[in-house]
């Protein structure tokens, strides 16, 4: 399966938009209600109410990045005086998928620069509520922030959401574009945390009391933010969700009809291209659009004139890139400014920013492939473990599995994500609060089968991690999950520990050595990290995983 595809799929489980809010629709059509206007230091802004929340929606927080300011750092937003409608979202960022062919997602803008804002209807200016800001995952590629966040905010809390700069014109390195040139999509979100900063209290919220979370990319992001200098001070409490999700070894995909993996290097764990590789391959992709392989102005003022959906086709097209092996870059890389170094060399000195933090994933993700046979197993195996695929058959016989495809689920899950997460979670519980978790919810809504019954998807990527209502309703088993991971994200923003009041205790993991199982039916429960690696094969996995 295309990791594109179930990227998009699992991530549409958890961001939902919200109904009757239709992104691109005319804010200026949509009444405000009264008792919404709120001064911002940018103008005045007026929301909506609903089911006792105010909401505010596509606030700019940054100057369009187009023209002059496409692949450049975000720019303040031109001020206003007369009372905006913020009633609708704003467009999504533009966003392509080589599923897609190039053609970039109706109703996507480069102008994409907004926030969103729900609070409860009672809260006032300077009530110093806990803040959560959300940060949309999709690969980098894909995504939006225009999702209901009522549900939080109904638990008297002020939420933020984001849409941020995306694949190619979120990511884009080359000398051309200036000194520390990618990354735009980081500063993008630092930007909106900034607008939070400057801003929150007159919606009710406390600027410092933050926590930034988000699901997939959304979680790499979160890990991103806790080792980016740029980013120091602007939060003050993190969740990252299935951050970890890319291959453990970089190796290639074969599904792929161009054989690469459909991803960037990008997750928590990833060695990200250094800025000497990305700017290689925005050479290249200037060369490819007509620019040339220059470094001066006129090569920057070129590829700022090229039509967007050309710069989509181009980045999907095959190359000496890293955009599904395109031209140039779709995700972040060391740039020297917002990245000098990955979360895990940042770790080994303490150099990142030290905030509580929950990070875990779920059992079962893979993003890698589908094989239903066990011809298909044995050569996807051989193929993404190099030099380790007879022990890797050897630890993993076909035989012991209901299936081919179960079989390698969970070789894929154990070594790239569950594996890594806990060596993640290790390196952050040396220098700030951590608590981490394991999803096993098999029986993830919309209760439908994910695949066939030779492909279950168990408890896949971002899965039952329910912080957004979800349609249809969920059973009483599933309630009872999502009213636990409310309760405990909420208790975390306001207090930096997730123990919540009438819900089981969860220990820091430095000192506990064991982690969050969630399940539904009220069956979570605190799991040895002993018992989850020698049950994941971990002392294996860490022994071949990079270290660099």
């Amino acid at each position: 399966m295309a990791c594109a595809v179930v990227l998009a799929a699992t991530v549409s489980v958890l961001v939902t938009n919200h109904p009757g809010r239709a992104a691109s629709a005319d804010a200026s059509a949509v009444p405000c209600a009264s008792g919404t206007t709120v001064q911002t230091a940018d103008g005045p802004v007026c929301g909506i109410s609903s089911g006792g929340v105010n909401e505010w929606l596509g606030i700019p927080y940054a100057a369009p990045p187009v023209g002059a300011l496409r692949w450049q750092p975000p720019q303040a937003p031109a001020q206003w005086t007369t009372t905006l409608n913020a009633t609708a979202f704003g467009p999504e960022c533009v966003q392509t998928s080589p599923d897609r062919g190039g053609v970039s997602v109706a109703g996507s803008s480069e102008n994409c620069l907004f926030v969103n804002v729900w609070a409860p209807q009672s809260a006032t200016s300077g009530e110093n509520l806990p803040v959560m800001v959300h940060i949309h995952g999709g690969g980098f590629y894909a995504g939006n922030g225009n999702a209901d966040n009522s549900l939080l905010a109904g638990k008297n809390e002020v939420i933020v959401s984001m849409n941020y700069r995306l694949g190619i014109f979120g990511f884009l390195a080359n000398p051309a574009l200036g000194a520390h040139s990618g990354d735009y999509g980081l500063q993008d979100q630092q930007a909106a945390l900034r607008w939070v900063q400057t801003n929150i209290a007159q919606f009710g919220g406390n600027p410092n009391k933050v926590t930034i979370f988000g699901e997939s990319a959304g979680g790499s992001s979160v890990c991103d933010q806790i080792a980016s200098p740029t980013a120091k001070g602007l939060f003050t409490g993190a969740i990252s969700t299935s951050g970890e999700y890319n291959t453990l070894l970089g190796t290639l995909e074969p599904t792929r009809p161009n054989g690469s993996e459909d991803l960037e290097s990008q997750d928590c764990k990833s060695v990200l291209p250094t800025a000497a590789q990305a700017d290689s391959a925005g050479r290249s992709f200037a060369a490819a659009v007509g620019c040339g392989s220059g470094t001066g102005s006129a090569v920057a003022t070129c590829l700022q004139q090229v039509p967007t959906d050309k710069v989509a086709q181009t980045a999907d097209t095959p190359g000496d890139g890293f955009q599904f092996g395109g031209q140039g870059t779709i995700a972040p890389t060391i740039n020297g400014s917002t990245l000098t170094e990955t979360l895990r060399q940042a770790l080994r000195t303490g150099d990142v920013n030290r905030v509580p933090v929950i990070a875990g994933t779920d059992r079962d993700e893979d993003l890698i492939g589908d094989p239903t046979t066990r011809a298909a197993y044995r050569k996807l195996v051989k193929q993404e473990y190099p030099g380790v695929a007879d022990e890797v058959l050897s630890r993993y016989p076909v035989t012991s599995f209901d299936s081919p495809f179960i079989a390698w689920r969970t070789v894929a899950a154990d070594s790239s994500t569950v594996c890594p997460s806990i060596t993640t979670d290790k390196d952050l519980a040396k220098w700030m609060p951590t608590y981490a978790y394991l999803i096993t919810d098999e029986d993830i809504p919309p209760y439908a089968p994910q695949g066939t019954v030779a492909t279950p998807a168990g408890a896949s990527h971002v899965g039952a991690w329910f912080l957004n209502p979800v349609t249809p309703a969920l059973d009483a088993n599933q309630q009872a999950l999502q009213d636990q991971e409310i309760a405990e994200v909420t208790t975390f923003a306001r207090k930096g520990n997730p123990s919540a009041k009438g819900s089981l205790a969860w220990p820091e993991f430095g000192a506990s050595k064991s982690e969050m199982e969630l399940a539904p039916a009220g069956d979570s429960q605190t799991m040895p990290i002993a018992q989850i690696s020698a049950t994941h094969n971990c002392d294996f996995w860490d022994s071949i995983a990079p270290t660099s």
